[in-house]
């Protein structure tokens, strides 16, 4: 049995791997605009005399955007096919990206160019990933570890890009720079090697016969009205945003908490950059653990797991070797997190309605990357102290493991549609 697996597994590679590499490329556009950010941030504020708040709430912009059209667009993704949504949204991406170089001093007009960002983010990931469902059974782990890669390849890349551009043309020619580069790298890549799963369209008088029943049999898995009455959907909504708000809440300020706990800032930004890699190498690993162990108890191990970067923060205030430790150990665990919550709803809930049932996931998902950082930030403002926020992402962590671990054994959807 294990031998047929590997075997399995290397001829989905053998016909597909492309396809991954098409949707890694498409997750790295999707974290561009969040991965440039800290970069562009000091000139900006000099130029136009905005506070950070206001720069940055673009980024809350693009959660409470996919908080609202998750689901409409996982839909839609299901309706209109995977290619079709991918083409328009990075297309959209890399534009929205290149615009911001336009800025001539409104703030109401950065925030609109959010607004265009964060309507092609509201279509990532769940629009790289749904192939990726469909095209991969034996493999799925490694390949939905190597298509959510795409962001730790932005999260390492990004900011040196941006810094080199920046020094050389301001930051407006690297903003102009950021969204050519990667439309030249991801558009081809998506038009020549990113194919889904079609559309389905009704069965009409002329598919009446056997074979014509066959080819337009639905794929495998819950309708969206089946995953939406399902107890285990909420409670991956639910541990997913539990484990997101706390995490992203220390991770999106994680150089401002490192110099609260006493880390120099030179110090704090150099352990901030081990969370790139940590989380590509937790992703690889994770991806592989999938396809061999219950992806329920990796997501749970990783939740729990994620608990010694607040432990360490608070345990050693100001020591570089806990604070490295733990930003290792939450890239690690993270990096293995993120996937698992994709290949859960893959798993629990099949292909047929995927882009729907994993874009509802994401509203939850998206919900806790706006909240999170926004409450740690407002904490902050009134104590002057990140140590509450470190307290209560302990609780908010080991309680998402909780509720991983009950999401319980992946259903047969085989057996489900011979008996239909």
């Amino acid at each position: 049995m294990p031998q047929s697996k590997s075997v399995s597994a290397g001829s989905e590679w053998r016909a597909h791997w492309t396809v991954v590499l098409a949707a890694a490329a498409g997750v790295s556009l999707s974290a561009v605009s969040l991965s440039s950010l800290g970069v562009m941030m000091e000139p900006i504020e000099q130029e136009f005399g905005w506070s950070r708040t206001q720069i940055s709430f673009g980024t809350s912009l693009i959660s409470f955007i996919a908080m609202a059209l998750a689901t409409v667009v996982g839909l839609a993704i299901d309706r209109l096919g995977a290619r079709f949504v991918a083409i328009v949204a990075a297309t959209m991406m890399c534009a929205g990206v290149a615009l911001m170089s336009s800025v001539a001093g409104s703030l109401w007009q950065w925030w609109g160019l959010w607004i265009i960002v964060g309507l092609a983010a509201a279509a990532m990931p769940t629009v790289w990933l749904t192939p990726i469902s469909s095209l991969f059974q034996s493999g799925r782990g490694l390949a939905v570890a190597l298509t959510l890669s795409g962001s730790g390849i932005s999260t390492s890349l990004v900011p040196i890009v941006a810094n080199a551009l920046l020094a050389e043309y301001g930051w407006r020619g690297a903003y102009l720079g950021l969204g050519a580069i990667w439309a030249v790298v991801v558009l081809p890549l998506v038009l020549l090697f990113f194919r889904g799963p079609a559309p389905r369209k009704a069965a009409g008088p002329a598919s009446a016969g056997a074979g014509a029943s066959a080819a337009a049999s639905p794929l495998p898995g819950l309708t969206a009205r089946e995953g939406f009455a399902s107890p285990t959907f909420y409670k991956l909504a639910f541990a997913a945003f539990l484990s997101m708000s706390a995490g992203v809440a220390l991770i999106l300020n994680l150089v401002p908490v490192l110099r609260f706990t006493g880390l120099t800032p030179a110090t704090a930004a150099a352990v901030a950059g081990i969370i790139g890699i940590a989380t590509i190498i937790g992703r690889i690993i994770g991806g592989w653990l999938m396809d061999r162990m219950s992806a329920g108890t990796i997501a749970a191990l990783a939740s729990g797991g994620a608990i010694a970067l607040p432990a360490l923060l608070l345990a050693a205030p100001g020591s570089t070797t806990a604070a490295a430790a733990g930003v290792a150990i939450y890239g690690l665990l993270g990096g293995a997190k993120v996937p698992a919550v994709a290949y859960l709803t893959s798993r629990h809930f099949g292909a047929r309605a995927f882009g729907t049932l994993y874009g509802a996931v994401n509203t939850a998902i998206a919900l806790g990357v706006g909240i999170g950082p926004l409450a740690a930030n407002y904490v902050y403002d009134i104590t002057q102290s990140y140590t509450p926020v470190m307290w209560t992402a302990v609780p908010f962590l080991a309680l998402a493991a909780v509720f991983y671990l009950s999401l319980g054994a992946y259903p047969d959807f085989t057996e489900r549609k011979a008996d239909a």
